[in-house]
């Protein structure tokens, strides 16, 4: 008979704590043991039904631990070894994951993205890891189980917009949205070279935060007309680079019209809404298609080599995510810690959940 553990699952749109088998390694897998954990809006997503899960889904996609059992045809890791694996969790052999694009993994929506949604998650004491030599990375003994944490999801999806916009060094990159993957992408903009590092969020409030992660102006619509402030800011040119990682579509055409000509809009967002799916492009601020302006939709680029290098960027003092994780909660308090990230109470980024 199996070992049992403690799972958060979804059972007709509630959570709840429940004993669970431990999983098996099967080929290619690996099962690690939790010591920490985070979820997102995208668990909310889960449970509210805008991402369809089945019901007894384990849910999660942001878990580091320690090996616990490894599968046939895995190499490189030892039971023991401290290890931590992107939200995403592609194949690597597909066409897509071959051509660079691995958020886009076998061809749909979510491409490898699994977790919790159509396969159990990570929000458990042990969990399994598919595809492992292409997604499982080691922790460098220098990062903590908690800056680990962040690079799952939150530094994983969110640098991929600076990172894949190609800016030039010591250009002007503008972020739309503050929440847990635009704070991600402040700091990543900042250590791929930004010269000048600018936020935009809805409401007053998060600046000090903004600016601990390399915010070097912290805008707010209700206070600051945004155009007049970034042309001012740049001296009329506009930004080099505008990432979109609010999730407002409002927030879309003001990307376009901040960015010079020449530049890059880079959306990390999922825009949802039955009424009116379409998005628009201010024709004269995007230079009536003659502007030289890039928009660039992209999902998060994993995979261990990836994975590796953005934890290198902490190991070595480069990155400190760790203020992006603003409460603390034991596993048997996780239900209340995806209320309260549910809430979206001011001033609370990211749960810091232990084993």
């Amino acid at each position: 008979m199996s070992q049992k553990m403690k799972a958060l699952v979804l059972r007709g749109g509630k959570v709840a704590i429940e004993h669970r088998p431990t999983p098996m390694a099967g080929p290619g897998e690996v099962v690690v043991r939790t010591t920490a954990a985070s979820l997102c809006s995208a668990d909310v997503a889960c449970v509210s039904g805008e991402f369809p899960t089945p019901d007894g889904t384990v849910l999660g996609h942001e878990a580091v631990g320690v090996v616990h059992e490894i599968g046939a045809l895995v190499s490189g890791f030892s039971v023991g070894q401290r290890a931590s694996v992107a939200s995403a969790t592609p194949c690597g052999q597909c066409p897509n994951c071959q051509r660079g694009f691995s958020g886009h993994c076998g061809g749909t929506e979510w491409g490898g993205y699994t977790y919790g949604v159509s396969r159990d998650g990570s929000l458990a004491e042990y969990f399994a890891v598919p595809f492992a030599q292409h997604n499982l990375v080691p922790i460098p003994d220098g990062v903590t189980d908690a800056a680990a944490l962040c690079v799952p999801d939150t530094i994983a999806s969110g640098s991929t917009g600076p990172e894949a916009a190609r800016f030039p060094l010591g250009g002007t990159v503008v972020i739309f949205g503050q929440g847990h993957v635009g704070l991600a992408a402040t700091m990543t903009a900042r250590a791929l070279g930004a010269g000048l590092v600018v936020t935009v969020k809805a409401r007053p409030g998060g600046e000090a935060l903004a600016e601990t992660v390399g915010a070097d102006h912290a805008l707010n619509l209700a206070e600051h007309d945004i155009e007049a402030e970034i042309r001012r800011l740049t001296s009329g040119a506009g930004a080099d680079c505008a990432v979109e990682a609010s999730g407002v579509r409002e927030s879309f055409p003001r990307a376009v019209a901040v960015t010079r000509l020449g530049g890059v809009i880079a959306v990390l967002s999922s825009y949802s809404g039955p009424d009116d799916p379409s998005l628009s492009i201010p024709l004269a601020k995007w230079g009536r298609g003659i502007g030289d302006k890039t928009i660039l939709s992209t999902f998060q680029r994993s995979g261990s080599e990836r994975l590796g290098r953005l934890l290198r960027l902490i190991e070595t003092g480069r990155l400190d995510p760790t203020p992006l994780l603003t409460r603390h909660y034991a596993f048997d308090d996780v239900e209340r810690a995806l209320t309260e990230v549910t809430a979206r109470e001011p001033g609370h980024i990211k749960p810091l959940i232990t084993f």
